[in-house]
């Protein structure tokens, strides 16, 4: 799980219980207690919340956003396309600044979401990694 560690999330925007108040903000996984479902992150403003995994929201590694494109090519409107195209841009820059842009365009657009976005809980069950070549080699 250290690889998690200053991960970037989003507390989700529909979260109705969140004691300081963060719906809709992008931290840093400051550190995480799974046996507890307790996600510790920390925003910008230095406040730091717990969270349980399925009450943040991740973007999905830059190549699966990639492969989502050119397998959806034609059935996303093209305005999809290009703010998806955004997104992979600004996850490759890899700046905080640049992932939350990424975050505010995931989910502006319902259709964007659904092909970016995923909750931390289904990152963490899929074996997901932003690091494609880490995890192609724990196959080996």
């Amino acid at each position: 799980m250290e690889e998690l560690i200053n991960k970037s999330v989003m507390v989700n925007p529909l979260l109705t219980d969140d004691p300081i108040r963060m719906q809709g903000q992008v931290g840093l996984i400051d550190s995480i207690d799974l046996e507890k479902d307790e996600i510790m992150v920390k925003f910008p403003n230095n406040a730091i919340g717990a969270y349980s995994a399925d009450a943040l929201l991740c973007l999905q590694p830059k190549e699966m956003v990639l492969d989502t494109i050119k397998a959806k090519l034609v059935e996303l409107d093209p305005k999809d396309v290009r703010i998806l195209l955004d997104i992979y841009r600004l996850q490759n820059v890899g700046e905080p600044v640049a992932f939350e842009e990424a975050y505010r365009w995931a989910i502006a657009f319902e259709n964007v979401a659904n092909n970016s976005l995923v909750s931390l809980e289904d990152y963490l069950s899929l074996g997901l990694s932003d690091n494609i070549e880490l995890q192609n080699s724990r196959g080996r």
